[in-house]
């Protein structure tokens, strides 16, 4: 799950974007309305995304924050905010960001930029080690296929299909055992054998989200 940090001197906007991205399977690791709180949070637990507006408590600049974090550490940044002239588009270009998003937001751009981070972290982490042939529904680790049950094989798949996202546990367990009744020893035993199988290293399980295959091609 991808962590994300919202640096945001408003409370009510902050708790707003941390309420899309839990519903949209990332982990909200909090806000910070100034410099010195969103150093604090960052150094804490580093996040691989940043929602950042540009103007701050006491008039600090978001882009000038943005900068000292990536001298501590590299992540995807995300800027919202009330300025979208050209002139203030092009000081945040120094920080490479994914995406320039105005207020007041709308979540399917929020939503967009989400995608365009994730896609762009994932491309950075693929594990080289893992290989899926989805024709022949194969898994391979270091050229060496392997082994599983026909229930592993389709649960892998259809997280596989939806790569990078949770696929939530509803349309699992259809796909896997259409209207048949499962218990829920079950459906923790076929998820516990997989991710023994994978190390935990592509497959994760998430209680509320469901099930994700990522980092790999």
């Amino acid at each position: 799950m991808l962590k994300v940090m919202i640096i945001e001197d408003e409370p009510l906007i902050a708790l707003n974007l941390t309420k899309v991205l839990e519903q949209k399977g990332f982990e909200a690791m909090g806000h910070a309305g100034n410099f010195e709180d969103a150093y604090e949070l960052f150094c804490a637990d580093k996040p691989d995304i940043v929602i950042s507006d540009i103007r701050l408590e006491n008039d600090e600049s978001g882009i000038e924050v943005i900068k000292q974090l990536k001298q501590i550490s590299d992540f995807c940044v995300i800027y919202l905010t009330s300025y979208g002239d050209d002139r203030m588009i092009e000081k945040t270009l120094d920080t490479n960001p994914t995406a320039y998003i105005t207020k007041p937001f709308k979540e399917a751009d929020l939503s967009a930029a989400l995608k365009l981070a994730s896609s762009s972290i994932k491309a950075q982490s693929i594990n080289p080690d893992f290989c899926y042939n989805k024709e022949t529904q194969t898994l391979f680790y270091k050229s060496k296929q392997i082994i599983l049950s026909r229930q592993e094989v389709d649960l892998f798949h259809i997280c596989y299909l939806s790569k990078g996202f949770f696929v939530d546990m509803n349309s699992i367990e259809y796909f896997i055992w259409g209207s048949e009744k499962v218990s829920n020893s079950t459906r923790r035993g076929l998820i516990h054998r997989l991710r023994k199988k994978l190390n935990h290293t592509v497959f994760e399980y998430s209680n509320g989200l469901g099930c994700k295959v990522d980092g790999i091609a």
